[in-house]
């Protein structure tokens, strides 16, 4: 497969019908026009020639004009995980991580006799979400320690304060399930996976993915600690707004606590320019601009499935209604390293059903989604902010627009 980097170019060097990527623009805007989302940049690239970039509505949420801009800036939540994956993998690259070795010995705070099957769970269980680890039911565990008087000691050189309070007021609690008997969504999973990056490498998590994966692809405007100096081009949300919750650790995605974070499962900010560097490096198979981040073995491990499918796959709902669970169980559907599969069998809500059993990526809470397709050689980013929360989820469209994407593919 050819090196692509990305340029402007119109529907027809693509291989896209002109009419069907006019579409996704009028599509574009008329979500933000019906009031699904008042801010979406929506980016598609095909074979490197980039046929969609624009911005629609607004940059703060009373704006009374149009102000958002293509280089707008995002709190793009759990897509930050797929860069997360990618920072584990430069260090087993370089023969200082292993995946399949259990992730205690990474993080010895959590080596507690007693815990069942804690040996068991690898680091690669982490990336794939089978380590057992279930951030739902790990709350009340959080709350009663927090309510108690367990003594934490001060954060490590580098590291997150917020990290550091998760992973000694986790330290002894059970998991749900055997390592690899169940894939459970865990965001602490990769708040655990940032951890281990900055103690193996020496260097703070978002110093590490910094110098190894944005400066290398001229990822410029993406941080895991968000720059104060880009405040003018960040993206806010009206209060209420999915993301804006107050939970135990932050007071939502819009606060200076967030923005300070430094947490592997959520943290990046960006925009639609450089996510899709990052999704055309995958593509490219680990490079991009002459630069290489990622060998060829990472990207095809990061980007093959490695869930077994007849497993149970359990997510968390945000914001279940009184009376409704509080995680949702989903029929199909796989995972690799940081990014959903779209492959056979394939029954996630929120990947579109038209790419090909190859394509990967990710979706983000409050509206934000990535994805790429080695068959049909496109990569697409899709950020907007959810106004509102739908059956347990905030509301999006990423899917709708993944379908109208890879429909207007003619070639």
């Amino acid at each position: 497969m050819t090196n692509h980097i990305l340029r402007e170019g119109n529907p027809e060097e693509a291989g896209m019908d002109p009419a069907r990527v006019q579409r996704l623009r009028e599509l574009a805007a008329g979500w933000v026009a019906c009031g699904d989302s008042p801010s979406l940049v929506v980016l598609v690239a095909r074979r490197g020639v980039v046929v969609l970039h624009e911005a629609f509505g607004v940059l703060r949420h009373d704006d009374t004009a149009p102000t958002l801009l293509q280089d707008s800036i995002f709190p793009v939540a759990s897509c930050s995980k797929v860069i997360t994956a990618a920072a584990v993998m430069c260090l087993v690259e370089d023969g200082l991580i292993g995946l399949n070795r259990p992730f205690i010995d990474y993080l010895r705070e959590w080596d507690v006799p007693g815990v069942e099957w804690l040996d068991e769970a690898r680091v690669a269980d982490l990336l794939c979400h089978t380590s057992g680890i279930d951030d739902v039911k790990l709350q009340p565990w959080f709350q009663a320690a927090l309510d108690g008087s367990r003594e934490i000691p001060p954060p490590a050189h580098g590291q997150d304060t917020t990290v550091n309070k998760m992973i000694h007021l986790a330290a002894g609690a059970p998991l749900a399930c055997r390592p690899g008997k169940g894939m459970i969504y865990s965001s602490i999973g990769y708040h655990l996976l940032g951890d281990i990056v900055r103690r193996v490498s020496g260097q703070p998590f978002w110093q590490f993915v910094r110098s190894r994966v944005f400066e290398p692809l001229g990822m410029g405007d993406s941080n895991f600690v968000f720059s104060p100096a880009l405040r003018e081009r960040r993206v806010y949300r009206a209060p209420g707004a999915p993301g804006t919750e107050t939970g135990i650790w932050f007071r939502g995605m819009d606060s200076p606590e967030y923005d300070a974070a430094d947490t592997g499962g959520s943290g990046v900010t960006s925009t639609a320019g450089d996510l899709a560097i990052f999704m055309q490096m995958l593509l490219n198979r680990g490079s991009y601009g002459g630069r290489r981040v990622l060998s060829p073995a990472s990207v095809a491990t990061m980007t093959r499935n490695q869930v077994d499918t007849t497993i149970p796959w359990i997510a968390p709902r945000f914001n279940p209604a009184p009376g409704e669970a509080a995680q949702i169980e989903v029929k199909g559907g796989g995972y690799g390293y940081g990014l959903f599969i779209f492959g056979e069998g394939d029954r996630f809500p929120y990947n579109g059903a038209l790419s090909s059993l190859s394509a990967f990526g990710h979706i983000g809470y409050g509206g934000t989604c990535v994805w790429a397709d080695p068959v049909s050689e496109v990569a697409g980013v899709y950020l907007s902010v959810s106004p509102r929360m739908h059956r347990g989820a905030a509301i999006r469209n990423s899917d709708l627009f993944q379908n109208a994407v890879h429909a207007a593919v003619v070639d």
